[in-house]
C-alpha cells in the first residue's frame, strides 16, 4: 500500500518531481567527478617519473653521475630509489617506428607502481615495455616472452626479450612508447656512462631540505672535486597541490551547494505534495491508517528520489570525468570508497531533508485536514 502511494505520488506529477532530482544529479555528479579527475591526477603524477614529488629532489652535479654515485645513493637508508631524466636514447625497431629506452634501477622500477603483465624483475636484455608499443611491435599486448630487435644508431641490431607488459596510463603524445630497461645493461648498449642530474626519492616526506644537504655531503666526500646543487625541490610540487587543494576546495562547494539545493527542492516538493494531498490524508487518516505509515509514504518518495538521483548523479559523473579526463590527458580513477561516500551523502541528504515534511504530514489530525 505504502510503495503504491509513493508511486502514484512521484508519477502523478513527473514535472515537479524532476526539479529536485536533477538537483540532486548535479550535485552528486560535480563531486563525483572531483574526486575521479583528482584521484586520476595524483595517481599520474605519482606514476609519473619527474622530478617533481613532495618527497623527490632533483641534484645536480659539475661532473657528473656515474654508476657507482647512484649505487652509493640508493643504498643510504633515507633513500627510496634514484634514477635520471637524462638516461634515456632514442632507437628504431623497423624503418618507420621509433621507442625510446630508459635505463633504471631494480628499486626505481618498483618506485614507479607500474600495473604489470609479467615481472618487473629486468636484468640483462629482459626488458619491459608498454600495451600500447606491444601492439605495435606485436599486434597484441600479450607479449610476456617475445624478443624482438631494436637498431642502434651504430647500426648493429639488438635482440630483447619482454619480461613483462605495463599498462600505459598516459599514453605518449609524441608517439613514441618507452622500453624500461636495467640500468647496466642500459650502459653496456653504448650510452653515456656519465649523466649530469639524478632525482632523489626519500623514503620521508619530511624535511626534505635538511635531507639533501646530508645526501650531498655523502656525495662531495666521496668525489670532493664535484659540485652538487639542488636545482629543483619540493616546492612547486607544494605549490601545484596547494592550487590543486584550492579547486578541488571551490568544486567541491559548487558540488555541495548543488547537493543542498536538491536537497531543498525535495523538501519543498514534499511540502507542497502535504498541502496538495491534505484532503486525502484526512481520508486515509479517517480510514484507519496510522501516523506512522503516513510518515512512510513521505519519508520514502524523498528517499526514493535522492536514491535515483544518487544512482544517475554517480554514473554522469563517472562517465563525465572519463571525456574529460581524455581530453585534457589525465585518467579518471574511481574508489570504491568514494563511490558509497557520495551514494550515502545523496541518500542521507533526501532523509534529512524529507523529514520534516514527513513528520508534518503524519502529525496531522483528520479533523484538521478535512476541513481543508
Amino acid at each position: 500500500m505504502v510503495i503504491w502511494m509513493v508511486k502514484k505520488i512521484i508519477m502523478g506529477n513527473k514535472l515537479r518531481s524532476a526539479v529536485p532530482l536533477m538537483g540532486i544529479i548535479i550535485g552528486v555528479a560535480s563531486i563525483m567527478g572531483i574526486f575521479a579527475i583528482s584521484s586520476g591526477g595524483e595517481a599520474a603524477v605519482k606514476k609519473d617519473l619527474a622530478s617533481i614529488a613532495e618527497n623527490r629532489v632533483l641534484i645536480g652535479s659539475s661532473q657528473g653521475y656515474d654508476l657507482e654515485d647512484i649505487n652509493l645513493l640508493e643504498n643510504m637508508p633515507i633513500v627510496d630509489y634514484v634514477f635520471s631524466p637524462e638516461m634515456n636514447m632514442t632507437v628504431n625497431y623497423d624503418e618507420l617506428n621509433k621507442m625510446k629506452i630508459e635505463g633504471y634501477t631494480k628499486s626505481a622500477i618498483k618506485g614507479k607502481e607500474l600495473e604489470i603483465e609479467g615481472s618487473n624483475n629486468i636484468r640483462g636484455r629482459e626488458v619491459l615495455i608498454g600495451d600500447k608499443v606491444a601492439e605495435k611491435i606485436f599486434k597484441t599486448s600479450h607479449a610476456v616472452g617475445k624478443t624482438f630487435q631494436i637498431n642502434l644508431s651504430t647500426g648493429k641490431p639488438v635482440e630483447l626479450r619482454v619480461i613483462g607488459v605495463y599498462r600505459e596510463d598516459l599514453g605518449d603524445t609524441l608517439g613514441i612508447g618507452s622500453i624500461y630497461m636495467d640500468i647496466d645493461e642500459y650502459n653496456n648498449l653504448g650510452s653515456t656512462r656519465v649523466v649530469n642530474t639524478v632525482v632523489v626519492t626519500y623514503k620521508d616526506k619530511e624535511d626534505i631540505e635538511e635531507t639533501t644537504n646530508y645526501v650531498i655531503q655523502i656525495l662531495s666526500r666521496k668525489n670532493y672535486r664535484n659540485r652538487y646543487t639542488i636545482l629543483e625541490g619540493n616546492a612547486r610540487y607544494l605549490k601545484i597541490e596547494k592550487i590543486k587543494d584550492m579547486i578541488n576546495i571551490f568544486l567541491g562547494a559548487v558540488g555541495i551547494v548543488a547537493l543542498v539545493m536538491g536537497g531543498l527542492g525535495i523538501s519543498n516538493l514534499l511540502l507542497n505534495s502535504v498541502r496538495e494531498m491534505t484532503p486525502s490524508i484526512g481520508i486515509l487518516r479517517t480510514m484507519g491508517m496510522s501516523e506512522k505509515n503516513i510518515l512512510k509514504i513521505f519519508l520514502l518518495e524523498s528517499t526514493v528520489l535522492s536514491t535515483v538521483g544518487g544512482v544517475i548523479g554517480i554514473l554522469f559523473g563517472c562517465g563525465g570525468a572519463y571525456v574529460v579526463g581524455k581530453i585534457i590527458g589525465i585518467p579518471s580513477i574511481y574508489y570504491a570508497d568514494q563511490i558509497v561516500t557520495v551514494f550515502i551523502t545523496s541518500v542521507g541528504m533526501g532523509i534529512v531533508f524529507g523529514s520534516l515534511p514527513a513528520y508534518r504530514a503524519a502529525k496531522l489530525q483528520p479533523v484538521e485536514a478535512m476541513k481543508i
